[in-house]
């Protein structure tokens, strides 16, 4: 099946950004500051050369599969059993992912902002809105980032300029003390977080041009590798690398910090609020994902009866998957990579040589 509408090249970048940025600012710095210490910001620079070739593997698939989605070529290159099953493990790889994310999202209000309300409530609110925004296609979740976009780009600005009062570069000194095993370790929790982009393959058949794709994955990478590496840095340059290990949510303390003449403080509401907004472009954005590939997979026409049931189906794992916000940082650190590592870049990469090998190839729609 497919989708009625079509995305520029600079929406679907945009789209990679919020796929990626919202959940990685809040959980990251702390976890490479634990991992990396003061050499966290090099951490992101080696996983996005590591990103970079889930990229490439996505680029030459869609240049193999024009107008195809990943859940399409799977079939087209496996045949159709095979094909199915494999389309059918990336479909259950994005719906754990909307599940961990959604806890994430109400795990962090109920810990920092609202420890008296259900961790529930935030999770069906949440989800219950992208439910609606998912329903209406690819076109209306790009557009909304039009609109979220300004705003989070402007408020990371404002909060790292008005920080620099409190920021101590001695903070990034000495550099690669331990030598390169600690920023290796590092890069490899950021790797959990940028290997996301692979999420373009899904939606990727609708941008137009869509010999534009390469521009949307360039574009995309380096943009949140420039805001991951800049928030990263921030907080280690206020906190500390040990300080900044001990915050959970490093960018929320961040924004706490901010204060210029007594008057212009307090400002974590205001991180709270764009957060929530890029928080909901990535769970609608998985959501929409997730019901598209099981539509593909079981041969329905239509992808929108699927996003409800699905939605609802996400809160209810997505409440059983953890306890704490502690096992949430335990998975962080020791599942989420090796998981990752297997359904963002092996399994790509086993798609793309086995078109090789067996000539697989479509041109036009």
């Amino acid at each position: 099946m497919r989708e009625e509408g079509y995305i520029s090249p600079r929406q679907a970048a945009v789209m990679l950004w919020f796929a990626i940025l919202p959940t990685a600012i809040l959980f990251l710095p702390a976890l490479l500051a634990l991992r990396a210490h003061q050499d966290a910001w090099l951490s992101v620079i080696v996983a996005t050369l590591a990103a970079a070739a889930v990229a490439l593997v996505v680029y030459l698939l869609a240049q193999r599969f024009p107008h195809h989605t990943l859940f399409q070529y799977c079939e087209l290159i496996l045949g159709p059993v095979a094909g199915k099953i494999v389309a059918f493990i990336f479909v259950l790889a994005f719906f754990l992912l909307d599940a961990v994310v959604i806890r994430e999202f109400s795990e962090f209000l109920v810990t920092a902002v609202m420890p008296e309300t259900p961790a529930l409530f935030f999770s069906l609110s949440i989800v219950a809105v992208a439910v609606y925004a998912a329903r209406n296609g690819l076109e209306v979740i790009a557009r909304c980032t039009d609109f979220i976009l300004p705003l989070m780009v402007a408020f990371i600005a404002i909060v790292l300029l008005f920080a620099t009062p409190e920021m101590a570069p001695r903070n990034l000194l000495p550099v690669l003390e331990n030598g390169f095993r600690p920023v290796l370790g590092g890069a490899l929790v950021t790797w959990s977080f940028l290997g996301q982009i692979f999420i373009l393959a899904t939606f990727g058949a609708f941008v137009n041009p869509p010999r534009a794709l390469r521009a949307s994955l360039v574009s995309g990478l380096l943009g949140i590798a420039f805001f991951l590496s800049l928030v990263t840095m921030g907080t280690i340059l206020v906190f500390g690398c040990c300080e900044a290990a001990r915050l959970t949510f490093a960018a929320y303390a961040l924004a706490r910090v901010v204060s210029l003449g007594q008057f212009f403080e307090r400002i974590e509401a205001l991180f709270l609020a764009i957060w929530v907004g890029g928080v909901f472009i990535k769970i609608t954005l998985n959501l929409y994902v997730v019901a598209l590939g099981l539509a593909t997979v079981t041969g329905l026409k239509e992808y929108r009866p699927l996003v409800a049931p699905l939605g609802a189906l996400n809160v209810a794992v997505a409440a059983l998957l953890y306890r704490n916000i502690s096992e949430i940082r335990h998975d962080l650190l020791m599942v989420e990579p090796g998981w990752t590592l297997t359904w963002q870049l092996i399994l790509p990469l086993f798609l793309l040589i086995m078109a090789w090998l067996r000539g697989k190839r479509r041109t036009g729609i």
